[in-house]
């Protein structure tokens, strides 16, 4: 279950009775969707789905108790091939009810990366659960490493164990939106580069108001009509956790909308402003202009550094 999935459960006002089954840990399977990592059951309702939805058929037959507890359950070949696995395997997972799980509607209503935090005994039994942010992670087992997690993207399970203690860390980001202000071609081929990666990209006109962007997502200013961007900016960048802003433009173009913010007592949030937009890339095209910039957002919300990966260290993806 993504972030926008959880949003609208969280709508939903469960009964606090309702509960709660998410992955733990797998042995085997192959392929397969691996975001099917959470399910609700309220009443008669089921949401979401753990690993395959036959799989939460037999979760619900063989008992989700009201205690937190953990369990095992096989697969075989048949059945798994059946709900698009490659292969057979053996799954673990943690039940608890849903007023176990710690209030993250705050997170959830500012588009907000969070993780939960789970700490399981020497027996595997859910002892309690702790949410993390990026900017909060707080100073519970596992909230740290939760808080590396949200700031390099990386939503899924994730789990860390040792003899005493295991932490399951289940990491909950936005997919990103791209506010674009003005228009023209370029504004078509960054519509373009988001639609070929899963970005939702919302062109904003003059008057417009902005769409509720957070930390995963990202804006980018096109219009050269200061008096319109200006107070649409400074709203922006005063009132939103928005990770990426993007101002295209000449030096002389980045200094009057500098000077213009600084007019509005934004000089706080003056080094959010990446302008000119876009890596150094060598752009001669809209084209070429646009993956400049939908790269350098990239960077920015996975906390990269955007240098080739010949001369980094460390893990290639994310």
């Amino acid at each position: 279950m993504n972030f926008e999935e959880l949003s609208l459960l969280i709508e939903q006002q469960l009964d606090p009775s309702s509960m709660v089954a998410r992955l733990f840990e797998l042995n085997g399977f192959g392929g397969g969707d691996r975001s099917n990592d959470l399910m609700v059951v309220a009443g008669r309702q089921r949401y979401g789905s753990v690993l395959s939805p036959s799989l939460g058929s037999r979760l619900i037959a063989e008992g989700m108790t009201e205690e937190p507890n953990t369990l095992s359950l096989d697969i075989g070949d048949r059945e798994a091939v059946a709900s698009g696995l490659a292969c057979g395997g053996s799954v673990r997972v943690m039940v608890h009810p849903w007023a176990w799980l710690p209030d993250i509607r705050p997170h959830v209503g500012a588009r907000r990366p969070f993780a939960l935090v789970t700490a399981l005994d020497a027996q595997s039994r859910p002892i309690g659960i702790q949410v993390a942010t990026i900017d909060l992670p707080g100073d519970g087992p596992g909230t740290q490493q939760a808080a590396e997690l949200l700031a390099r993207g990386r939503a899924g399970v994730s789990v860390l164990a040792s003899e005493q203690l295991t932490l399951h860390i289940h990491c909950f980001i936005p997919s990103s939106r791209l506010v674009v202000i003005g228009g023209g071609v370029l504004a078509k081929a960054l519509q373009i580069q988001g639609d070929l990666l899963g970005i939702e990209v919302t062109q904003l006109g003059q008057g417009e108001k902005p769409p509720l962007v957070g930390r995963s997502d990202g804006v980018v200013v096109l219009d050269h009509d200061h008096d319109h961007v200006t107070p649409v900016l400074h709203h922006i960048l005063q009132d939103t956790e928005v990770s990426y802003v993007g101002s295209l433009g000449s030096r002389g173009t980045q200094e009057e909308r500098r000077r213009r913010l600084l007019e509005c007592n934004c000089v706080e949030h003056l080094g959010r402003v990446y302008g000119p937009a876009g890596l150094d890339i060598g752009s001669r095209s809209t084209a070429e202009t646009s993956v400049a910039i939908i790269a350098e957002m990239i960077s920015v919300l996975r906390g990269r550094s955007a240098a080739s990966l010949r001369a980094v260290q460390g893990p290639i993806n994310g």
